[in-house]
Parts: C-alpha cells; sequence; structure tokens
C-alpha cells in the first residue's frame, strides 16, 4: 500500500508520522550510524516542515517498511542548504514545480520480493503525486549506482561525484514523466500500486 500524506493530513492514515520516524532512526541512525537527530528511537530534521510530503510502503500487517519524503524548493531544501557544492556550475531552483526527494530508505529487516518492489513502487507513486500536485521535475542527491538502478532513463547528473555523509554521492534531476521505474513496470506488467493521498486538508483520493 502507497500513502501520501503532510503534516495537516497525517491524522487520516494513523500512526504514519510516528511510523516513518521510526522507520528513519532504524535506518540512518541505528544501521548507518549517521550523526542525524533523534528522540526515542524517532529521526527527525529541520526539513520536517508543514510543506513536506511523506510517501510510504506499507506491508500487510500496514507497518511501514519504505520511505520518501518530497521537499518543495519554495522552503530551504537539504541540496541548498548542505550540499550546494555538489551543482558547482548552475543556479538551484526556487520553484513550485521542482521539488526534492530525500530520506529515501527501505526497512533491512525485509527480504525477497517485498524488499524488491519497494523502491520502484514508491517512485511510482511518486510520479502520482507529482502528476496531481503539479511537480514538474525532481532533485535527489544520492549514490549514482542505486538510482540508476531504478531510474534507467531522464537522469541528468548536476555535478561531479562527491563526499556526502561517508558515501560518494551526487546531485541529479529528473524530470516528471522520467520518474517511472521503468524496468520494474517492465517485468510486473502495468498494474501499478494504488496511491492514497490526502495533502494539504483535501479529502482522501485513491487512483
Amino acid at each position: 500500500m502507497i500513502e501520501a500524506f503532510d503534516i495537516r493530513t497525517a491524522h487520516i492514515f494513523g500512526d504514519a508520522m510516528f511510523q516513518q520516524a521510526r522507520l528513519r532512526y532504524e535506518v540512518f541512525v541505528a544501521k548507518r550510524q549517521l550523526s542525524h537527530p533523534f528522540y526515542d528511537g524517532l529521526e527527525y530534521d529541520q526539513f520536517d516542515t508543514p510543506g513536506a510530503v511523506y510517501v510510504i510502503w506499507r506491508d500487510d500487517q500496514r507497518i511501514v517498511r519504505g520511505l520518501v519524503r518530497l521537499l518543495p524548493t519554495t522552503l530551504p531544501y537539504m541540496l541548498e542548504t548542505f550540499w550546494s557544492y555538489l551543482v558547482p556550475d548552475r543556479s538551484l531552483p526556487k520553484s513550485p514545480k521542482v521539488w526534492e526527494v530525500t530520506r529515501v530508505c527501505v526497512d533491512h529487516t525485509v527480504r525477497g520480493r517485498h524488499r524488491r518492489q519497494i523502491l520502484p513502487e514508491l517512485f511510482s507513486g511518486v510520479q502520482d503525486l507529482g502528476k496531481r500536485i503539479g511537480i514538474e521535475s525532481y532533485l535527489c542527491v544520492t549514490r549514482p549506482h542505486l538510482i540508476s538502478h531504478i531510474l534507467r532513463q531522464g537522469l541528468r547528473q548536476l555535478g561531479p561525484v562527491q563526499e556526502v555523509e561517508g558515501e560518494p554521492e551526487a546531485a541529479f534531476e529528473v524530470d516528471q514523466h522520467d520518474m517511472l521505474p521503468s524496468m520494474y513496470c517492465v517485468k510486473n506488467g502495468p498494474h501499478r500500486p494504488v496511491l492514497h493521498t490526502a495533502i494539504g486538508g483535501s479529502e482522501l483520493e485513491a487512483a
């Protein structure tokens, strides 16, 4: 199940806001030993604002096993704030049509088929959401081999690979229509997971 919400609509999705913070703690603090802020087993940062949108993947027991956070570039965002050196030759966007993909993570205890489907289905959900709210392109900072494994076309690397939190990473931009993980769709047919979303006080929608 793919769900998307913000701070105003999180109550519609039960404990999803809590669960995404717990997953982030397990992935970034407990497993990777990164110095991210946390409290009582929950990871958070300065970008968890009313502008942030959370896209989550839940299993049949409604446990959050995967997460993507989206940040509008009209507000402070991570690439602009911490890693602008990754984009040396152009100004960074400030546009309601460009959003940053952040805090991408998958529960490391998930194995087999479910583990292989979480990120592609999350990215599919991100694309669906982007269509609804008018996103034209996405920014992300990641290891090149990870993003290219999911998105096989349309990736634009914005600068050289450099160290970010101990890993060789780079900044990328991808257009809305290229956000769909095409290789996953080829292998699994035309079926895409239903995205349930409520953003900014809107009614719950499914498509």
